[in-house]
């Protein structure tokens, strides 16, 4: 593909330009907005990768001219942090997708692989192993499928439950894409990550003045997703307080940020999912009854990876066929490999599954991974048949201790080479008590 990277950040764009190049992509930059639009006049480009904090021009107004002379070209723009907002905005506008800077290149890479499959893919074809992120072929699968057809289009609540690891979030994301809302926001929170205190201002947003620090208003979530879905992750995590303040909002479709003493009104339809047995949390009173009813209207139950076995080599073959890791060479998986794979219980399920198939990928330079690749790579329980988590827990610290060795201590890199952000490898690390 034909790649454009417009930044006024002269060493940042030779560093992406660069990176890009060496993965096969053609690649062209431009130093800012009037100079992209220069280039976009006499070549033709695929995607657009752009800053959204920029002198000239900003990244929107740089989107709107690229899109004014290319309307096929895919927008996908960097921001910092502190600017969610502004680049919901964009995705409003129609940017494809949005990084935070300084960005991955594996899922900057991941975005391009997704918009070339696209480019490439029949208008009106769809696989029948394939719907919007989601692989598979068994019954559990097809059932899901049938579940968000149903209850796409209405703005009533969702409530997705299903083990950790199961694709909970693309489910959601599933049930947005395909939808009359498609066309705006999609924002996600993870009630287990934030304290109550902040998980309310992250919902509601805040007047100026609200509190110590307040010095600006700040719009919340809700606003933020306007016309579109909030997913709310985890939601067995939110405090009751929060709850009964959502319950309200789900309710009459009104909230009050903190400090206002004025109700706003926004058009957004909630996705909850929840990772616990949600009738035995309200039975111990730990998730209010009422804001349960309201949620499981529309309930899509995502079963465990070992309640659809069926599915794990058209899983193994997705990642396989899509990684970054794969890169330029061709991975493919022996028999006796794929028999063990079918075996084993899966624990930590889809997401177990594409970490270790990572793993694998990465340490392993041959094309075709084996049992032999397995038995280095997997706890032992899953060599014997039998699963003991003591065993996978004393790999999983070997194997972190290794890597950090490999990356001599480098905590950020170590991060990168395992597939994991630094946060949850700094959590491991404390975790597990290495030094």
């Amino acid at each position: 593909m034909r790649v454009l990277v417009v930044d006024d950040d002269h060493a940042f764009r030779k560093h992406l330009s660069r990176a890009l190049t060496r993965r096969g992509y053609e690649v062209w930059s431009a130093e800012g907005g009037k100079n992209a639009i220069h280039i976009v006049e006499d070549k033709s480009f695929d995607v657009a990768i752009v800053d959204l904090k920029m002198q000239e021009m900003d990244g929107i107004q740089v989107i709107e001219g690229l899109k004014n002379i290319q309307p096929s070209i895919v927008g996908i723009v960097l921001t910092g942090y502190g600017s969610i907002p502004t680049a919901v905005k964009a995705l409003k506008l129609g940017a494809y997708h949005y990084l935070t800077k300084p960005c991955q290149m594996a899922e900057l890479e991941t975005i391009l692989k997704e918009v070339q499959n696209e480019r490439h893919r029949q208008p009106g074809r769809s696989s029948p192993d394939h719907y919007q992120g989601i692989v598979g072929k068994s019954q559990a699968i097809q059932n899901i499928i049938d579940m968000i057809q149903i209850v796409k289009d209405t703005s009533l609540p969702a409530l997705i439950c299903g083990e950790s690891g199961t694709g909970k979030e693309l489910v959601a994301r599933a049930v947005h894409f395909d939808s009359c809302r498609k066309e705006n926001p999609f924002i996600a929170i993870n009630c287990a990550s934030l304290k109550p205190e902040l998980l309310e201002n992250e919902f509601f947003g805040h007047v100026k003045g609200a509190f110590t620090g307040a010095t600006n208003s700040k719009d919340g979530l809700l606003k933020t997703a306007d016309g579109g879905t909030l997913f709310i992750d985890e939601i067995a995590d939110m405090d009751l307080v929060v709850q009964a303040s959502l319950l309200r909002f789900i309710e009459t479709g009104l909230f009050r940020p903190l400090g206002s003493t004025k109700e706003v009104k926004v058009n957004v339809r909630i996705v909850a999912a929840i990772n616990k047995d949600i009738e035995e949390e309200v039975k111990m009173r730990r998730f209010r009854h009422d804001l349960y009813y309201r949620l499981n209207v529309c309930r899509i139950n995502i079963p465990s990876l070992r309640e659809r076995i069926e599915d794990i080599p058209l899983l193994v073959d997705h990642l396989l066929t899509t990684s970054p890791l794969v890169k330029d060479r061709t991975v493919t998986i022996s028999s006796s490999a794929m028999e063990i794979f079918l075996s084993y219980n899966w624990p930590g399920n889809v997401r177990e599954l594409f970490n270790l198939l990572g793993r694998v990928i990465l340490m392993t330079k041959e094309s075709m991974i084996t049992k032999g690749h397995l038995v280095t790579f997997l706890p032992s329980a899953l060599r014997k048949g039998n699963e003991r988590a003591s065993s996978l827990k004393d790999i999983e610290k070997r194997y972190i201790v290794e890597s950090l060795k490999a990356q001599g201590g480098n905590i950020s890199a170590t991060a990168r080479a395992l597939g994991i952000d630094r946060r949850t490898l700094q959590r491991k690390i404390s975790g597990y008590r290495i030094q």
